[in-house]
């Protein structure tokens, strides 16, 4: 999940530091946030989302590489 990433203490300190720059509205996203984002499988349902995708919020790891490293150490390489 989406959580297990960006955890919700990493979302708390991005919602301090938006608070910072009066950006508006940060009761809905922190609701966005809450209700949809971090619960989300974070590459079927986040990376791939072809709306984050197109407003390049997030893009995905093979437009920089085709070998993604995995926690363990080893490396998964992208499907042709």
């Amino acid at each position: 999940l989406v959580n297990d990433i960006f955890t919700d203490a990493m979302f708390s300190d991005l919602r301090t530091e938006m608070s910072k720059l009066d950006l508006p509205d940060l009761d809905v996203i922190e609701q966005m946030w809450n209700q949809d984002y971090k619960n989300r499988k974070a590459i079927r349902d986040f990376l791939k989302d072809k709306r984050i995708g197109e407003k390049r919020l997030a893009s995905m790891p093979d437009r920089i590489t085709n070998t993604i490293s995995l926690n363990d150490g080893s490396n998964i390489k992208r499907r042709h």
